[in-house]
């Protein structure tokens, strides 16, 4: 009888296997058909997200983008060449690092030419395995208009210079930082944020935690920066204030 019986083991794994294929085979089928909805949906409008301590978080979903738009907003007792001031001075690896912890190099690839009023410079972010470290090739440019305000506009650039075996070099990055003079002393800071991390590297992380991350960095690690005595004092020739 024991050995009549062992003949059925095989089979019956067979089958156990045969649906765990099928079940995963379903599975897959309908990540991707959620994924190509998700991709194709989207209002192409901002909306808001979080209002709270003075920070508004909006987010914009364009159907046929797989990135989600990031825009977030705040006022407080700012004078407009210190909010530009983190953008324009000390490009360096120790600023890198309090703008990205995994900031692991930055160079200057052209100075900030006073006339002109841009610079390009290339940070380079590390992440963990089995992620490839990131190369951000950005171009930095700052204007102000007629009625005071200033616009930085940050943007990669990223065949300005030969590429580096072993990383992956960001194509995607826009990010446009405003500051609005408000009078009395104030101002508003507005940062609208459009980035891909490009290669191996789920953008749904980054659309997932893209609010509260932006919410975060404006509430709390960016009043920090402004804070600095360097940035307080800073004034620019090319930016006027109210």
């Amino acid at each position: 009888m024991e050995n009549e019986n062992k003949p059925a083991k095989p089979k019956r794994w067979k089958k156990i296997l045969k649906y765990i294929g099928i079940g995963l085979g379903s599975l897959i089928i309908v990540l991707y058909l959620y994924n190509l909805y998700w991709v194709n949906s989207g209002s192409n409008e901002w909306e808001l997200e979080i209002d709270k301590d003075g920070v508004q978080v909006y987010s914009l979903k364009v159907p046929g983008d797989n990135v989600v738009k990031f825009r977030t907003i705040f006022k407080g007792k700012y004078t407009l060449s210190q909010l530009a001031a983190p953008h324009l001075l000390d490009h360096n690896l120790e600023t890198c690092k309090e703008w990205f912890e995994n900031c692991v190099d930055c160079e200057i690839i052209e100075p900030f030419d006073t006339i002109r009023q841009y610079d390009v410079s290339l940070w380079t972010l590390d992440f963990p395995s089995p992620f490839q470290p990131r190369e951000l090739l950005i171009n930095t440019s700052v204007k102000q208009d007629e009625n005071k305000v200033v616009t930085i506009d940050v943007i990669s650039v990223p065949n300005a210079v030969e590429h580096n075996k072993g990383k992956i070099r960001v194509e995607r990055m826009h990010n446009v930082w405003q500051f609005t003079p408000l009078g009395n002393g104030m101002a508003q800071c507005q940062l609208t944020q459009d980035i891909s991390l490009g290669g191996f590297f789920p953008s749904f992380l980054m659309n997932m935690a893209g609010k509260d991350a932006n919410y975060d960095f404006m509430k709390n690690e960016l009043p920090k920066f402004l804070e600095k005595e360097k940035y307080k004092n800073a004034k620019f020739p090319f930016i006027e204030e109210l």
